[in-house]
Formats: C-alpha cells, structure tokens, sequence
C-alpha cells in the first residue's frame, strides 16, 4: 500500500482523518448539541422555528398522556392499595410524574455528558415547589386547605436532600459513594414514608383515617374513566365556539396515536402506567434535543436551558397532575406531588444515572458549571420560603402562596440565570474550522 509521507507532512489531508484529539485536550467546552444525531446542527433560525413547534406539540402529547393515561392509571393504584393521599402523591405520583426528569438526567449523563440534565433537575425541583404552587394558589378558584404534617415532613426530606446535592456539586465532581449515597437516602425516605403513621403517633398528631383513598376512580361520575371507543368518538359540541373546534383539532390526531398504542385506565391500568412512563420518555428525549438546538441557535447555555426552558417542560407532568387533584381538593396531595418530586429527582434522577455512570466507566463525573452548586444552594432558601408562606396562610394554598410563590421563581431565575452567564467556562464555535472535528467524534 502507497503512503504519501509528504502529503501527511505538509498536512495535505483531511484534518479530520487524524485530528480527532480528544475532547480532553480542548480549551473550550463543547456544546451538548454535540451528542445528539447530526442533524440541525448548524446556526439557522427556520431550525429555530422548526424545533419550538414541534416540542409545543410535544408538550401537548405530554399532557395528554398524564391527564387521560398517567393519573388515572395512578389512582386506580393507590385506591387498590388503600393509601393516604399525600403518601400517594409523594411516592408513586411523584415517581411517575419525574419520568421526563429522570430520562433528560440519564441522557445529559451518559449521552452528552455535560450539564443540561444537573440544570434541568435543580430547574425542576424549584418550579415543581414555586411554579406548581403558583399555578395552583392563582388559578384554583377557592383556597385549598392543606394538613401540616404532610407538608412539613416532604419539606424536611427535601431539605435533607438539597444539603446533600449542595455538598456532592461543592467540588464540581462526582464520585461513587456522593452517588450511591443518594440512592441510599431515598431508601430511608421510603421508610420513613412506610412508617407514617407511627412518626404522627410520635409528633402527637392522630392519623386520620378520611385521608385514605377512598373514592373508586372506575365508579366516580364526575371525571369518568373512558373507553377507547369513547375517546376515539369525542366530539365538540356543535355549538362550541370556533376556537373550540379549532383546538380539538390539533390535539385530536395527539389523542388517536395515544388511544391506538397505550391501553385506556379502565382495562389493564398497569399496563397502560407503563406505556404513560415509556412515552413520556420518549417524548422527553426529543423535547431535550429540539431544545438544546434552539438553546444553541440562540446561544443559551446548556445549564441555563436546563434551568429554565427544559426545567419547565419537564414539569408539565407535575403541574398537570398537581392541578387536577388540586382541583377535587386534595390540596395536601398536590403539594406532596411537588415536594415528593423534588426528593425523588434528586436522590433518583441524579443518584441512579450517576451511579451508572461511574460504574460503567470507571471515572468520576465532573460537572463543567461552578454556577450550579451556588443555584443549588439557592434551593435552600426558596423550599423555606413557601413553607414560611404555608404557615402564614395556616397550610392553605391560596392566592396569597400563589402569587408570592410566582414573584420567588422570577427572582430564581434572574439570580441563576446571572450567575450561570457570569461562571460558565467559554463554549467551542464548533462551525469554526478550528472546532469543526468535534462534528465528526
């Protein structure tokens, strides 16, 4: 075989060919668009465009899936398992409505490798507390009524595990037992949840038995489960109004997809949980990748994205489930649902795909943005300041917690969003020629 020795030393080759230096070497940090399929990498705003409609729509299929396959699957659960409430909405609502957060957390670790799924996690867990509170307290029309002890032993657990996230990002790595610490955390806070009813013997509060899931969801006549048939046949009314018609109309191929391929809550509800949890992966994967590509067109980084757009889309789940048992006046369990969340995206979320991680490649993680440990601390402050604002109100979700609740996430996101900007390392041009390898990694 004919080599040109000199061709390769005046470099007349493809740079590509052998300068593919390792990503370690690089003075930059490369953009997580990277790790996704090669498509849309380039700066153009019609990708803008093309990406934001797409994951509105996704976001919709999302909301569907948890309003008619999610949450009823849910309740049809925890009714055959005769449990309370606010322990339903902090273990098995609150693990299942984290199925985004979990999937964008696995993949930002072991796909692109970089901050997007710490930001959209530590973004999550303040609008879970914040925005679900705020959405909640301002657009539920009477004030809910809450119980303390739920609240106030959600928000305990959430504390502990924010310490513990604020102590494993002090550094910006990650080892095995920051890790597997986690995990072991949310075995105890699973025991302890177990254990409810005997804490509130020791706190002095009696267990009342009205908190216990007692409403069977496939006899209730208001919100009834639906068939399939039914929900292919739904129709609007012909009298609606043309806005009406026209909405039914982009959702309604979103419904039939979902109708066709999961199984309604009235048949075999496990299944029909699994494939919810399964499409909200996959959903999750895709709103990730369309969002980094906007954040990169726009020239957002990635640990903001996560904070703040895909910390957002990510909880539609939560809000979603958050407001309809909000609205049949479970107030506590809502609450719990948002709180739980938190605890599980921390301990879960992060613990379990870090876990993997170091397991599988034997290396710690190292976390680019020095910004996050700062944001994380700020989660701190914002867990005690809505439970200074549920104390103030005697545990009532109202507008008074609605509105405080929406001015504290303005605040976060500002405050955050600045010190995200101000840390950051310099991320690489990768359409620049002296980046343009990392196309090809």
């Amino acid at each position: 075989m004919y080599i040109n020795f000199n061709a390769i030393l005046e470099e007349e080759f493809d740079a590509n060919f052998l300068r593919t230096p390792h990503r370690d070497n690089l003075n930059c940090t490369p953009p997580d668009i990277l790790e996704f399929p090669n498509f849309m990498r380039k700066k153009n705003i019609g990708y803008v465009i093309i990406s934001i409609l797409i994951s509105l729509y996704l976001f919709l299929i999302l909301a569907i899936v948890c309003d008619d396959y999610l949450v009823p699957a849910m309740e049809r659960l925890c009714y055959g398992m005769r449990m309370s409430y606010d322990v339903a909405g902090a273990t098995f609502l609150a693990a299942a409505t984290s199925a985004p957060e979990l999937f964008v957390s696995i993949v930002g670790t072991c796909v692109t490798k970089g901050d997007i799924g710490v930001g959209t996690i530590v973004g999550s867990s303040v609008f879970n507390v914040l925005g679900i509170a705020a959405f909640c307290g301002i657009f539920v029309s009477a004030a809910t009524q809450m119980d303390w002890w739920p609240i106030t032993r959600d928000t305990f657990w959430y504390m502990v595990s924010i310490l513990l996230l604020f102590g494993v990002l002090y550094d910006s790595k990650v080892v095995i037992y920051e890790a597997a610490g986690l995990l072991s955390f949310y075995i105890l806070y699973i025991v302890a949840l177990a254990c409810d009813r005997r804490l509130q013997g020791l706190v002095g509060k009696q267990f009342d038995e009205d908190n216990i899931m007692k409403e069977n969801p496939m006899e209730r006549e208001e919100d009834p489960l639906k068939t399939f048939k039914e929900t292919i046949m739904e129709r609007p009314d012909p009298e609606a109004k043309l806005i009406v018609k026209i909405w039914w109309a982009i959702k309604y191929p979103a419904v039939v997809l979902l109708a066709i391929t999961t199984p309604s809550a009235r048949s075999i509800f496990p299944l029909s949980m699994l494939l919810a949890v399964i499409w909200i992966s996959i959903i999750s994967y895709f709103i990730t990748w369309l969002l980094t590509i906007v954040g990169y067109n726009i020239g957002i980084p990635d640990s903001i994205m996560g904070l703040t757009v895909l910390a957002i889309g990510t909880s539609v789940p939560e809000i979603i489930s958050s407001y309809i048992v909000c609205m049949k006046g479970y107030g506590s369990m809502a609450m719990c649902n948002a709180i739980g969340s938190n605890t599980f995206d921390i301990f879960i979320c992060l613990g379990l795909p870090w876990t993997i991680m170091i397991l599988a490649s034997g290396k710690n993680i190292l976390i680019n943005s020095q910004g996050l440990s700062i944001t994380t601390g700020l989660l701190i402050g914002t867990g005690l300041l809505v439970y200074i604002c549920f104390l103030i109100t005697k545990f009532s979700l109202n507008k008074f917690v609605g509105w405080s609740s929406f001015i504290m996430y303005v605040l976060f996101l500002i405050i955050s969003s600045y010190i995200e900007v101000v840390t950051l390392p310099t991320v690489c041009d990768i359409e620049s020629e002296d980046y343009l390898f990392l196309n090809y990694d």
